[in-house]
């Protein structure tokens, strides 16, 4: 599948903010497992495209946060 016109993507997330994205949902991965047990891997892959795109927020942000509440307690 060879596409000549392909050109460079420009997204309004910042490198560091994918980073953390990445990194918050290690963290729950860590801690709890999966968070999303009825998802597939698709399923997945779909949300991650949509939120780089800018389509959907953060899946695992407030997930997060109440972990790290969790944590400070």
């Amino acid at each position: 599948m060879c596409n000549e016109f392909k050109r460079l993507f420009t997204t309004a997330l910042t490198r560091s903010e994918l980073e953390r994205e990445i990194a918050m949902a290690e963290a729950l991965i860590e801690h709890d497992g999966t968070g999303f047990p009825d998802s597939s891997f698709e399923d997945g892959y779909i949300a991650a495209i949509n939120f780089v795109l800018g389509n959907e927020m953060s899946n695992v942000e407030e997930e997060y946060k109440q972990l790290r509440g969790d944590q400070d307690e």
